[in-house]
């Protein structure tokens, strides 16, 4: 049988036992993605826009014909079988091929005699040898390796906790072993391995372990062990192993020095969320004093002014914790250290800029550091003639502050990847969820779905937890991944309260809720009425001028719906969900009767992301009406193959369109390319 090795890398070991592992990335990439699809089967234009994501279509379609003719010239005589290509389909046949991601799967969920096989099989992450494809293809490796990631770890620890109750300490200790060889800082392994060596006698050799597990957090995430860590080398220390866990206090026993202030902030975050340990701070960012490089002491006050600008903007997104003015004021007029402004302002990231005045021009500059490794995550240069400074003043700080809030949030995303999912505090599972919501998987969204009911496990009054719950309920019943759409509805509804509760005036709190106004209930004024409070608090969120250009489709002004996403791109250039609310154009155009510009719209959505079935209808409509029926028809298959029960019926009781023409002309439109009714 045709074996596919996936977990630690890519290799391929035809039936008659030689290598089979393709040459190239991106066919391995093909491979990997068919291999994990819950059927093994894609049609060749999903895999095409998700691989080759960065190409046009036609180039795209190139590019996975080259990579099927290498499958084929690999998958030959007996193994000719393992692989199904036809004109639309791609598929693996499992009754032929044998996967080991599969096979953890499928051992995680079994009885312990299966669980212990893991290591066997598990000998690192998901495809970790194609981890420079980036694209669609990145997406939807982070949010797959995650979630094998965690089934396989689980499905470790589970057999490790049943062999030690079972006395066979050393098949416990071998499981632990293998687990930290992974991830050092798996705190539960490290316990397995504690309890492992205090029952079989060797007390000192537990209590060394403890020792090895602060280390281990101490020097990969600057945090302290979890208090169900420090209760068992309290009952270890105190030959009570199997006396009741008694209630201590979580700092009791570590020798440990206390913390510096940048310490503290990173620990807060970083160590599992158990007893209070989960409680969330708001994110700290350092504004420094902007330095003037001209030489001209009297422009030192431009520096200072679009640095009080940047301030006062950051400040109204209510997640970030903005320090400036006399904290700062120690690195004025001195290009300082990104880690000596870490050490001294507990901050994780500042912004540093210069100003520079060359006769008639103002060159302004504007980077954000990484203070633990003095990293430039993003840089920004703008020119502005000197006579009109202050009548763009405004604009160019707007711009650089829209730039800065997703960039800050995309590197703490990037950050928490690198961290052990078992050592996440509430602050870290809401940061995991968020980039897995974004990619239009069932699997991804599943996992979201889970980091974010852990955030609110850890802290029921995280608003900005609640807040992305509201949303992932909304997307998922807009999906169709959700069966229960009022059950859906009101827990959309509940959470988006409890995060305005929380913080009422956080932007992204009202414009969730606004959304859930307008999406689900129809209640249009008081959904505009959200996002107005939004932009009135931050009008330099870019989401909420995408969230609230919907309610402009929804209550028939596509117009104005399109000078607002207009608004949202000049703030958010390089947002990374971009694909997200563009959907928003697509509908407005449709709207608009801009047919054509609705379809080239949407092209790369449906390419790159050809599950986010938002997108699906207004493309449809707009092919139906472009007198284009054979590819209208092609778009309802696949949209009925996402979401089986679809129909005009399902669209007319549920669509959000205010105006009873627009959604009269939609459902012609999905009638002419043949839509069931029911």
């Amino acid at each position: 049988m045709l074996r596919i090795y996936l977990l630690g890398g890519c290799r391929v070991t035809l039936s008659d036992g030689s290598d089979g592992t393709p040459r190239a990335k991106k066919t391995r990439a093909v491979l990997a993605f068919l291999a994990l699809t819950p059927d093994a089967s894609a049609t060749r234009e999903r895999v095409a826009g998700l691989v080759w994501s960065d190409r046009l279509e036609e180039q795209a379609r190139g590019s996975l014909r080259q990579a099927i003719t290498e499958l084929r010239a690999l998958f030959r005589d007996a193994d000719a079988g393992a692989l199904h290509i036809d004109r639309d389909v791609m598929r693996v046949n499992l009754d032929q091929v044998w996967i080991d991601a599969r096979e953890v799967e499928r051992m995680a969920d079994g009885p312990l005699e299966e669980k212990r096989k893991i290591p066997e099989l598990y000998r690192g992450d998901l495809l970790a040898d194609l981890s420079a494809i980036g694209g669609a293809f990145q997406d939807w490796l982070y949010g797959e390796r995650a979630w094998r990631r965690e089934q396989a770890f689980g499905g470790m620890a589970a057999a490790m906790r049943e062999l030690i109750a079972l006395r066979d300490l050393t098949a416990a200790e071998s499981i632990a072993r293998h687990m930290l060889a992974l991830e050092p800082s798996h705190e539960e392994a490290h316990r397995g391995l504690m309890e492992a060596f205090a029952r079989s006698g060797d007390k000192a050799a537990a209590l060394r372990q403890f020792q090895v597990c602060v280390d281990a957090l101490k020097r990969t995430l600057d945090a302290k062990p979890g208090q169900p860590t420090i209760q068992l080398y309290e009952r270890i220390r105190a030959d009570r192993l199997d006396a009741p866990m008694p209630e201590l206090a979580a700092a009791a026993a570590l020798p440990t020095a206390a913390p510096s202030p940048a310490t503290a902030v990173t620990a807060a975050r970083a160590a599992p969320a158990s007893a209070q340990e989960g409680q969330i701070e708001t994110l700290p960012v350092a504004v420094l004093p902007f330095r003037n490089v001209g030489g001209d002491p009297e422009q030192e006050y431009l520096g200072e002014g679009f640095a009080e600008d940047i301030v006062d903007g950051l400040s109204r997104f209510k997640w970030l914790s903005v320090i400036t003015g006399g904290s700062t004021s120690v690195f004025r007029g001195q290009e300082a250290d990104p880690r000596e402004v870490g050490r001294r302002l507990g901050v994780r990231y500042a912004i540093e800029g210069t100003v520079r005045r060359q006769g008639s021009v103002i060159r302004i500059g504007v980077r954000l550091v990484d203070c633990e490794d003095a990293r430039a995550l993003w840089t920004d240069q703008r020119t502005v003639e000197f006579a009109r400074l202050f009548d763009v003043q405004e604009e160019v700080v707007r711009g650089v502050v829209g730039q800065l809030n997703p960039k800050i949030l995309q590197a703490e995303i990037d950050r928490v990847r690198r961290r052990p999912p078992d050592n996440a505090n509430a602050y870290d599972c809401l940061l995991r969820a968020v980039p897995l919501i974004y990619q239009a998987s069932p699997t991804a969204f599943r996992t979201a779905g889970e980091f974010l009911e852990r955030a609110l496990r850890l802290d029921p009054e995280y608003g900005h937890a609640h807040a992305w719950m509201s949303f992932w309920h909304l997307m998922g019943v807009g999906q169709g991944w959700l069966a229960d759409r009022d059950k859906s509805g009101e827990a959309a509804e509940r959470h988006a309260q409890a995060a305005i509760e929380q913080n009422p005036d956080d932007p992204m709190g009202l414009s969730f809720a606004g959304h859930v106004e307008a999406f689900l209930r129809h209640n249009y004024d008081l959904a505009e009425h959200f996002h107005q409070r939004s932009l009135s608090v931050n009008p330099n969120f870019g989401w909420g001028w995408a969230l609230s250009a919907l309610v402009a489709c929804y209550r028939g002004r596509p117009q104005d719906a399109l000078e607002r996403m207009e608004r949202y791109r000049t703030l958010s250039p390089f947002d990374g969900f971009r694909y997200f609310w563009e959907t928003v154009t697509v509908i407005s155009l449709t709207l608009s009767g801009r047919y054509q510009d609705a379809v080239t719209a949407a092209q790369p959505i449906l390419r790159e992301h050809p599950n986010f079935t938002a997108v699906y209808v207004p493309v449809i409509v707009s092919m139906a009406y472009l007198g284009r029926p054979d590819d209208a028809r092609n778009l309802v298959k696949q949209l009925l193959a996402l979401q089986p029960g679809f129909s005009i019926k399902v669209y007319v009781s549920t669509s959000p369109l205010e105006r009873s023409e627009d959604r009269d002309r939609y459902a012609v439109g999905l009638r002419m390319a043949g839509l069931p009714e029911q």
